[in-house]
Order: structure tokens, then sequence, then C-alpha cells
């Protein structure tokens, strides 16, 4: 059972997850061949000062 887990920055719409739910699970099982229902996706978003980069935050 494939789980990719996507952590990205806070501030996108429930159409665009929903949209890269369905490309991802789809590329997994094109991939793999397993079957969608196999396949978990979860989005992570990350508020710009949780995340930082080469010693200071994004936000």
């Amino acid at each position: 059972m494939p789980l990719v887990e996507i952590k990205w920055f806070k501030g996108r719409d429930d159409a665009t997850k929903a949209r890269t739910i369905e490309l991802v699970t789809k590329a997994i099982c094109d991939a793999t061949g397993c079957r969608p229902e196999d396949v978990t996706v979860i989005i992570h978003d990350v508020d710009r000062a949780s995340w930082g980069r080469a010693g200071k935050p994004f936000g």
C-alpha cells in the first residue's frame, strides 16, 4: 500500500489539492501497477514561518 506525503506552504485551494491527489495517485499506479484504492496521499500544509532553508525561515 503506497503512502505519499506532500509538504508544501499553506495557501493552495481544495481544487488544487484534489487534482494533485488525483495525479499523484495515477502516477503511483502507473509506476507500480497497484490499484488506486491502495494508494494514500496526505498533504501537509505548512506555515512559511515553520519552514526554513539555509538557516532562515521562509516566512
